[in-house]
């Protein structure tokens, strides 16, 4: 699953105010969340591009790793369904 994200102006403020409500969740709620976008997939709306690129942000400060990926500041992919296994990242098969 793929997003062409193209940044728009207000982005940066928006990213931080939801990854600011990311930081409220419990690690297990962050997962949970992660996985309820995997099963809705990527849409193509902006605003679910920008609640990922949150999520990516507080995967990393958390876990040092994301199931969130960005290539080349535009393409926002997801890894699939995930777990956690003593504080790591576990893809789900």
């Amino acid at each position: 699953m793929e997003h062409i994200y193209i940044s728009r102006i207000g982005d940066g403020n928006i990213i931080l105010e939801l990854k600011k409500s990311l930081e409220e969740e419990s690690l297990e709620e962050l997962v949970e969340s992660y996985n309820n976008q995997v099963r809705i997939g990527i849409v193509g709306a902006h605003r679910q591009g920008l609640h990922l690129l949150a999520m990516r942000k507080e995967f990393m400060e958390r876990l040092g790793e994301s199931p969130v990926y960005v290539e080349e500041n535009v393409l926002i992919s997801l890894t699939g369904k995930i777990r956690l296994e003593n504080g790591k990242i576990k893809h789900v098969d």
